[in-house]
């Protein structure tokens, strides 16, 4: 297949339960992509991510940013680089004749306004927490029950898989397509196309982008836009390695403005980081030290990473590079973001009050974790000795409370969706109401 008629499925405009693509209405102005970026701001899930970390848990400084901001960061920089993508591919005559050049610049705006949108209260700190938590022995009670594969689930539980349930199971229509996003917009969101079982198997750190309990849906997705292999792996979606790239420019660069802004790191430390891309920016030491703040590298590296993108566009369509584009860009981009990495790994992410404040999230997770799921474990495998409290978790739930028809992993997998979709202060402040009681 060439790579024009891959480009005709990678866009095409599926939606869940859609009754095909009547290309005669693909009006740029209003396209399918922009109703994907509309349902995703308009929806509590989005919104509920100002008052979600991003790095630094319950800081005061209004500055600092949240997952919300970081998502509105991202999806600007996503947006220019599929422009640049789509007026690239008109130039090579790849792009396909229903589609406008704005299109993947579109998709990339809707696909990283959501791409964190699955991540739990406290940031990362909350999916170590989750996976502790399932992991604990105590708890193997209510996860060996399970099928191996669906216990690979908690025990390496991942945002990115809780952010493809989102957007396909929780938000909208629940348990019909949720908010029945268009599939490529889908598949650029994913950085990870197996599941936590194959993600253990190569050997992973927990990254997998679906459940189980979403394997069908993953599946359909990335057969209709022509991503299964013939060794019956599915490759990312193009458009995917450049949504990854608008990510770490962000959160890179976000990292440690937010850090220098608490004291954690100090101007000298970002012009020791910057120096390397000194040369391609042309500035000079006093110029740099003058800027305060460093953000012209915002606008170099993304337009570094497209260049990449460029350069090692035939290998990606041949499936030859699925990594980051950061990975095989220029020297001066790798080694400022090597740096940058190194300054994150050793200074901010090892900040002391940063540190105090994650282990106090624990306490959070463990006492929503310890109400929760004992609940919908009774409720499954002993219902008729449901406790009072027991029965009060489940109400708390709402929406999210197990049905009648769920098994022992729906469950769980609606009590993921009702503690990752808190903010940190509700976390928090829930968590405390169960401090003192017992069943």
């Amino acid at each position: 297949m060439n790579f024009q008629e891959q480009w005709r499925k990678l866009l095409l405009p599926l939606r869940y339960g859609g009754s095909g693509v009547d290309f005669k209405k693909l009006d740029p102005a209003r396209s399918p992509f922009l109703q994907d970026r509309d349902r995703i701001i308009y929806s509590s899930s989005f919104r509920r991510l100002a008052r979600k970390t991003q790095v630094h848990p319950l800081v005061r400084n209004d500055h600092i940013h949240t997952r919300l901001s970081h998502s509105l960061e991202v999806s600007s920089v996503g947006r220019s680089l599929g422009a640049m993508a789509g007026y690239f591919l008109r130039r090579r005559g790849e792009l396909p004749d229903y589609a406008a050049p704005e299109f993947p610049g579109q998709i990339l705006e809707a696909a990283c306004l959501a791409h964190d949108i699955g991540n739990p209260p406290f940031g990362h700190a909350g999916e170590f927490a989750i996976r502790d938590w399932f992991g604990d022995p105590a708890n193997h009670i209510y996860v060996n029950a399970l099928e191996e594969t669906q216990q690979s689930d908690f025990r390496c539980f991942d945002g990115n898989a809780q952010g493809f349930r989102v957007v396909n199971v929780v938000e909208n229509n629940r348990d019909q397509g949720g908010f029945r996003l268009t599939y490529p917009t889908l598949a650029s969101m994913v950085k990870y196309p197996w599941d936590s079982w194959q993600s253990r198997a190569r050997g992973g750190k927990c990254k997998f982008n679906y459940y189980q309990a979403e394997a069908a849906i993953f599946e359909d997705v990335f057969r209709a836009l022509g991503l299964k292999t013939r060794r019956g792996d599915f490759a990312r979606h193009p458009l995917s390695l450049l949504a990854e790239a608008a990510d770490d420019t962000c959160y890179r660069i976000v990292d440690m403005e937010d850090a220098r802004e608490l004291d954690i790191i100090t101007l000298a430390d970002i012009l020791k980081v910057v120096e390397p891309l000194a040369p391609s920016l042309k500035l000079d030491p006093q110029r740099l030290e003058d800027m305060g703040s460093d953000r012209e590298r915002a606008g170099y590296v993304p337009a570094s990473l497209f260049e990449t993108f460029a350069a090692q566009y035939e290998r990606i369509m041949r499936r030859e590079c699925e990594g980051p584009l950061m990975d095989v860009a220029p020297e001066d981009v790798r080694a400022y973001m090597a740096s940058a990495k190194e300054i994150f790994n050793e200074r901010i992410l090892k900040n002391s009050h940063k540190t105090a404040l994650e282990i106090g999230s624990y306490s959070v997770y463990k006492r929503l974790l310890d109400t929760f799921i004992p609940a919908c474990h009774r409720r499954i495998c002993d219902p008729g000795r449901l406790t009072y409290k027991e029965q009060q978790a489940l109400q708390l739930m709402g929406g999210h409370a197990p049905r009648r028809e769920d098994d022992l992993y729906v469950s769980y997998l609606r009590v993921l969706d009702f503690i990752t979709g808190m903010t940190d202060q509700y976390a928090s402040f829930v968590s405390t109401q169960f401090l003192g009681t017992s069943c």
